[in-house]
């Protein structure tokens, strides 16, 4: 009789086909919906149309977390991923987007020019612009992109300038990251559904296909090498690390993953490749930074942490403690956590994001293809709660000052603290129950 209930009530819940169709068709139609109405950064649209998507992300990332993974039901899964990018990449890019910028700066290396020695406000480049970019808001600003940036700029506006070809190509760098998760996913021997994590993410799916940000291939490029290194594929995987750091200065603190598990030679090869990078941009004797110094100096959003202590300790004082702070937790992880843990990789970088001095949401995008475990929960909440700052694109609009209101940052910040201390209390708790089981096993 008990059989014939539990057999009555699995039946009444839905199967996970159901929930797959179920979910996936209620994604693509809240991106397709984001992509027909052009629902401004911020507006209540907007807003509602990422609760839906979350709504989709979280039903299906609980029904597959400890799921049997189907072969035929992934592929779904993976094509509702991209079906649930394409109207967004296909959507229009303004004036406005950091997308202009790229195109810019790859015009510019066209022209014979680095990007790195001129300001695009200044006449003497004034035959490089277009009509949009020569009315983008960083046209008074130097370039903040590193060198493997530049080069991707610059061989992607060699096929063409037209903004939906960057596009096109941050999307393959997308479904290639989510290709190399599914592929580290294996080789690890964890549950291959788990690459829906990143796939139908909420925030990647905007950063990558709404908003397009060179985050992407920096995303690509490290959760390549992290696959590389599990397979012990140690070149190239010294090879996509310095990449993923020539494409955005984040992912340098895991440097200390590798000691030890990676070859001399391989170690040359990296900085060699990095060396190389940088030498066609060098301004004489000097290291290429771009708008870097600036920032550090200067800018400041979304950053409780960076903003007090550069009052303390100065702002360079503050960049020296953030980045103490990520190579110490990567230092940390190489200790304890083997190089197949994506807590290993995901934490340092979040915790220099998190005192960095300025952090816009898709500059999470490096720390989601490891959202894969228990351990980064935490991190996956953040990715959440990073989305509520687009309210500060509306408020801009309407005369407010650009930053974040200190109460949400309070909630964004708040809660996944409020995560890290309940999976804490949880491990604890658990350890506990694994010691008294231990005891009463050995006094039996």
């Amino acid at each position: 009789m008990e059989a014939t209930q539990a057999e009555i009530i699995r039946s009444r819940v839905p199967s996970l086909t159901f929930r797959l169709i179920l979910t996936g068709c209620a994604l693509v139609a809240a991106t397709t919906s984001l992509a027909i109405t052009q629902a401004r950064l911020g507006a209540p649209l907007f807003f509602a149309l990422t609760a839906l998507m979350g709504v989709c992300y979280l039903t299906m990332l609980v029904s597959v977390w400890h799921a049997r993974a189907e072969r035929r039901l992934l592929i779904v899964a993976f094509l509702v991923a991209t079906a649930c990018r394409v109207p967004l990449v296909l959507g229009p890019v303004n004036y406005d987007s950091d997308m202009i910028r790229y195109i810019w700066d790859g015009r510019v290396q066209r022209f014979g020019i680095n990007p790195y020695s001129v300001i695009p406000s200044e006449p003497s480049v004034a035959h490089t612009h277009t009509a949009d970019t020569v009315r983008m808001p960083s046209r008074h600003d130097r370039t903040p992109y590193p060198p493997a940036a530049q080069l991707f700029f610059r061989a992607i506006v060699t096929i063409s300038e037209a903004p939906l070809t960057m596009k096109l190509a941050l999307l393959l760098c997308d479904l290639g990251a989510i290709l190399f998760l599914w592929k580290f996913l294996r080789v690890t021997g964890r549950n291959e559904w788990l690459a829906l994590a990143y796939a139908w993410n909420p925030l990647v799916i905007l950063e990558a296909a709404h908003s397009s940000h060179i985050d992407v291939l920096g995303t690509f490029w490290i959760i390549a090498s992290a696959y590389w290194l599990a397979r012990r594929r140690t070149a190239l995987s010294a090879v996509a690390f310095t990449l993923a750091v020539a494409t955005k200065l984040v992912p340098i603190v895991l440097a200390p993953l590798f000691l030890g598990r990676i070859r001399v030679r391989d170690i040359a090869l990296g900085v060699g490749l990095l060396g190389a990078l940088y030498l066609p941009f060098a301004l004489g004797s000097t290291v290429p930074v771009g708008a870097v110094p600036n920032v550090v100096e200067h800018i400041r959003f979304n950053s409780p942490i960076f903003r007090p202590l550069a009052w303390v300790i100065t702002p360079r004082g503050a960049a020296v403690f953030a980045l103490a702070v990520g190579f110490g937790a990567a230092i940390w992880a190489r200790w304890k956590l083997s190089a197949t843990d994506p807590a290993a990789w995901a934490w340092p970088m979040a915790l220099v994001l998190a005192c960095a001095p300025v952090i816009y949401p898709w500059y999470l995008l490096y720390i989601t293809p490891f959202l894969v475990s228990r351990a980064t929960l935490p991190l996956t909440v953040w990715t959440f709660t990073a989305i509520p700052v687009y309210i500060v694109w509306e408020r801009a609009r309407m005369g407010a000052r650009w930053r974040v209101p200190n109460e949400l940052m309070v909630v964004e910040f708040g809660l996944v603290l409020l995560a890290m201390v309940t999976l804490a209390i949880a491990a604890r708790a658990s350890t506990v129950r694994r010691d008294e089981t231990q005891i009463a096993n050995a006094e039996i």
